[in-house]
């Protein structure tokens, strides 16, 4: 049993030991204590110092890189998509702003724009398959498109496509009035959006891909999987295109969903350009300088993200 005798030895002990620190504290150790803290803070506040003389450089540099481009652009992409028309086609969850500024900078490249297509969450629900084959099946013939498609998810993209690309340049009205009525059908089964009035056959496409976001990941990849079988199809019915996205807001290194997934992707990195920094000045000369370079039938993946095989295409090469 723990009696008063090991109660009182124990309160000694503890006084004790108080009574070494405080000796200690204001003796011997103290000039050692302060010092050392003093030299700690000091270190502290100058590596603060260094850090934030950095961030402004880093952001002075910024600044004038997008200053820069935006300067140089009109020059650099003057009549690089002179006779062409592109179509957009818009992911769910695309900045209003990628759109616009993807749109002045195919005006300002002297391209004339197509149809531009937002796609609801319906197109690429994993769960919603048959719904798209549904909706998809009557307007196959409108565009001449096989009414079995490879795989039971395919019919939908490839009425769209075949829509968005019916014909050239120079396709004629019946042609346009057929992609009027598919993409009028595809619009009633709420796989996408579009204004009818603007429906203009285009003969290459800038698919602007936003965050992919699903509750597993079997359902993020069924996402992708559907975005990249419409790109792939879009690819192989006009003269090429170029995927853009803006900047990966978390980890800049890291290029974003789409963009990654194509890039991942052994056929459509051959074939489809990307951009994964499509929200600076930069990255929109890179879209119309990709698209350009589509036309010649090369393809390349651009950008600031570590996937990124170049800044910006080759302007040395033959356009």
């Amino acid at each position: 049993m723990i009696d008063f005798r090991y109660h009182l030895v124990s309160i000694v002990s503890i006084f004790l030991a108080l009574a070494v620190g405080i000796v200690l504290g204001a003796g011997p150790l103290k000039g050692d204590i302060g010092t050392r803290l003093t030299q700690q803070m000091t270190a502290l506040r100058a590596e603060k110092t260094q850090l934030r003389t950095e961030l402004d450089a880093a952001r002075r540099g910024a600044a004038a890189r997008d200053t820069f481009s935006a300067a140089v652009a009109p020059a650099v992409l003057k009549d690089r998509l002179t006779g062409r028309t592109v179509a957009l086609v818009v992911a769910p969850g695309v900045d209003a702003d990628l759109v616009k500024n993807a749109k002045a900078s195919l005006v300002a490249a002297g391209a004339k724009l197509g149809s531009t297509i937002t796609l609801t969450d319906v197109w690429a629900d994993p769960s919603k398959t048959a719904e798209r084959n549904t909706v998809a099946t009557p307007f196959a013939s409108f565009v001449k498109a096989p009414a079995r498609a490879n795989s039971p998810d395919q019919l939908a993209a490839t009425v769209l496509a075949r829509a968005v690309l019916a014909g050239t340049d120079s396709s004629t009205e019946r042609l346009t009035a057929s992609a009027s009525a598919a993409m009028s059908g595809l619009e009633a089964g709420d796989l996408i959006e579009v204004n009818l009035d603007e429906v203009v056959p285009s003969s290459s496409v800038v698919f602007l891909g936003g965050p992919v976001a699903g509750s597993t990941q079997p359902d993020i990849d069924g996402r992708l999987a559907a975005y990249l079988q419409l790109v792939r199809l879009l690819d192989a019915g006009g003269s090429g295109v170029v995927v853009a996205a803006d900047s990966n807001t978390t980890d800049r290194t890291r290029s974003a969903d789409l963009v990654a997934a194509v890039r991942k992707d052994s056929d459509a990195v051959k074939v489809v350009s990307t951009v994964d920094n499509a929200d600076l000045p930069m990255g929109q000369g890179t879209l119309v300088l990709g698209l350009a370079q589509q036309y010649t039938g090369d393809a390349g993946q651009y950008g600031l993200a570590a996937d990124a095989n170049a800044i910006v295409p080759d302007l040395t090469a033959k356009q």
